[in-house]
């Protein structure tokens, strides 16, 4: 009796176990966070899973890819970006587009088409928000890239419970800033798993610690090509202050970026700005969107330091060619002559389309290091080097 009573326990926990993984999703991360979803059954993409986003947002060159996607006339709206521009019309598939991730699945009624491979690449079916999971819990594994939509959690896997504030579809919770020595502020934050930086506040936000005056002295400054799904350059920069706190974990000296933008999301004043992967991905954690707690506990990604880019620029990869989509003024990289949109053809004499995305990454890594660009700027071959350093 006893042996039945152990099998049938062994077959349960089996069973268990593999609706458990059966649930299961990976995950990648390269800056922003991506899943593989299912469209009305029948068609792949790659989308980013966006917590500062609310419903379906569709990548224009892939909906005409997927033409059936579109079953009636699209209808038109006005919306407004995280660039620095104002409201901009957008087509709208009024047709409901099924989305299914693992077992997952929710029916969306209205999906904004908009142009996203400026952004991410030519590999980006669109953008997935917290519609999505409804009044379920999202729970992510940072450590094996594995994410779950469950309806229940297990508390005692976590040692932080932050309340936070669900409105219109988007999750605030206050962050503490120390910014130096003993001034410290608190900022109430959008959670942004679209957001690969640490902390991006606001324009009135900075403009305000500004006039405070507790700002550190090294600050260095950026503009961005295409700052937001809309379109529209973005200017802002980074500084690294004492520490960042989080519920009752301490992050030390994380690099916060900032908005100079006078239009777009970035000059809202509702909030303060956003907490991005860069502070999360230290983090294993489960939002529970129903009772609205973000549940944490640190990873072994914790006591990961923060490091500005060596480069000075970020250039995205398509094809035969990378783009330079950003750019920081006090870089060697731009005092040598590089500038925003510049078009390159080779790192270090390899051409860029013999190198995957990350042997291109990989050219550009070692601190010190000499760097030659071969960019083509007005159909002309301009040769560009440089040195890598930090310039946080």
């Amino acid at each position: 009796m006893r042996k039945i009573l152990l099998l049938n326990q062994l077959v349960l926990l089996t069973l268990f176990s593999c609706i458990s993984q059966e649930n299961e999703v990976r995950f990648e991360k390269d800056g922003s966070f991506y899943i593989y979803a299912i469209i009305n059954d029948s068609i792949e993409g790659r989308f980013i899973l966006d917590t500062g986003a609310s419903g379906l947002y569709l990548d224009s060159t892939f909906v005409e890819r997927h033409g059936s996607i579109i079953k009636s006339n699209p209808d038109t709206a006005s919306m407004r970006g995280a660039g620095a521009t104002d409201y901009r019309q957008v087509l709208l598939v009024k047709d409901t587009v099924k989305i299914t991730v693992g077992s997952y699945n929710h029916n969306f009624t209205v999906s904004p088409i908009l142009k996203l491979t400026d952004m991410n690449g030519e590999n980006i079916a669109g953008i997935i928000g917290n519609k999505f999971i409804k009044n379920k819990i999202l729970i992510i594994d940072n450590e094996r890239s594995i994410l779950k939509i469950d309806s229940v959690i297990n508390p005692g896997k976590y040692n932080t419970i932050i309340p936070f504030k669900y409105i219109d579809e988007r999750i605030y919770f206050p962050v503490e800033l120390n910014i130096r020595g003993n001034q410290t502020i608190t900022a109430n934050l959008l959670m942004d798993l679209g957001c690969a930086d640490a902390v991006i506040l606001n324009s009135p936000y900075f403009d305000a610690l500004k006039l405070k005056n507790i700002l550190p002295q090294n600050i260095i400054d950026y503009t961005i090509l295409f700052g937001g799904a809309l379109g529209g350059n973005s200017n802002g920069g980074d500084f690294r202050i004492a520490s960042l706190k989080l519920g009752n974990s301490q992050i030390n000296s994380p690099i916060i970026s900032f908005s100079k933008d006078t239009l777009g999301a970035f000059s809202k004043t509702d909030y303060d700005g956003l907490i991005g992967n860069e502070i999360l991905d230290r983090y294993n954690y489960a939002i529970d969107y129903h009772n609205q707690k973000l549940y944490l506990t640190e990873n072994s990604k914790s006591s990961k330091v923060f490091k500005s880019g060596l480069t000075g620029f970020y250039a995205m990869k398509m094809n035969d060619i990378a783009i330079v989509m950003s750019i920081y003024y006090q870089s060697d990289a731009y005092k040598s002559g590089i500038q925003l949109g510049d078009t390159i053809v080779s790192v270090n004499n390899k051409k860029v389309k013999d190198l995957s995305e990350q042997e291109l990454k990989n050219e550009m890594k070692e601190e010190g290091k000499q760097v030659k660009l071969t960019i083509l700027r007005n159909k002309k071959p301009i040769e560009i080097s440089f040195y890598l350093k930090y310039l946080l």
